[in-house]
């Protein structure tokens, strides 16, 4: 593949159209479009999806997608080792993870790493754990932490681990003294979640639906502080979330943490 048709594939594809890889490359939409069909012509595969609000790219050209950023990436590395610049105590490593890691969790993570390598620095940028993989795609950040269902096309899965979904209570609440508790048991008190769309409010959602209840939160928010909060100031409510989220603070502040009995709520993994 010539360096030129794959510079012009990767802009189409990560603005979405031609007329904007276009504008981005300084070039007339025809040249762009041309550069296209020809890619296409070579390799005898559709990359694209020609749709009327933009082009959207093919299973084949995800695939192409990555390899292309992936390159791009190692050639980078390669002129940045060769000019004498990548040295450790210049480094920065940039991490991108969803909130409920960037809350507790992943500050001490880097706090002690920091502490035996004090010339690195750190930027951490908080997202969700879609956006979170696709910046690691796009050779944005370095490292991603997320909360997956499954592992991402154009992303290495470095370590995984168990994430289930556990149920946080006071301290006093009625199901405090149990060794786990389920759906069922949810209903009867008022619930705190996060919105509809993450990894946890939809294998929730899944849990409810095959026990044939339904659950209606009584707070839904996307900041786990706020989620925390509530807990912390009442009696009765209950929240959702990952152990590894709040991890050191649940004992000190007078909550506990119980685990789910429905499988559905384990089968979400937390991936480096």
């Amino acid at each position: 593949m010539k360096e030129l048709n794959l510079r012009y594939f990767q802009s189409v594809a990560l603005t979405g159209s031609l007329s904007s890889a276009a504008e981005e490359l300084h070039v007339a939409v025809s040249a762009v479009s041309r550069q296209i069909t020809n890619l296409e012509n070579r390799l005898e595969i559709k990359l694209f999806d020609r749709q009327p609000r933009g082009m959207k790219l093919t299973e084949a050209g995800e695939l192409l997608l990555a390899y292309s950023l992936r390159n791009q990436l190692e050639i980078s590395q390669v002129l940045s080792e060769m000019q004498g610049v990548v040295k450790r105590q210049k480094m920065t490593i940039k991490v991108a993870c969803p909130e409920g890691m960037a809350w507790n969790f992943l500050p001490s993570v880097i706090s002690r790493f920091a502490e035996r390598f004090p010339e690195v620095r750190f930027d951490l940028l908080v997202v969700d754990s879609v956006r979170a993989s696709e910046l690691v795609r796009e050779g944005s950040v370095d490292i991603a932490l997320t909360f997956s269902l499954s592992p991402d096309v154009g992303v290495k899965v470095v370590s995984s681990h168990e994430a289930s979904i556990c149920a946080l209570m006071p301290r006093e609440h009625p199901l405090a003294s149990r060794e786990s508790v389920g759906v069922e048991d949810v209903v009867d008190y008022p619930l705190a979640m996060s919105l509809g769309g993450s990894t946890m409010r939809h294998l929730f959602d899944m849990a409810c639906s095959l026990a044939g209840v339904k659950v209606l939160p009584a707070f839904s928010c996307d900041s786990l502080g706020a989620i925390y909060t509530v807990i912390g100031e009442s009696s009765s409510m209950i929240a959702l979330c990952s152990a590894v989220t709040v991890s050191g603070k649940v004992e000190r502040d007078g909550l506990v943490l119980k685990p789910m009995k429905e499988p559905q709520l384990s089968l979400r993994h937390l991936q480096v």
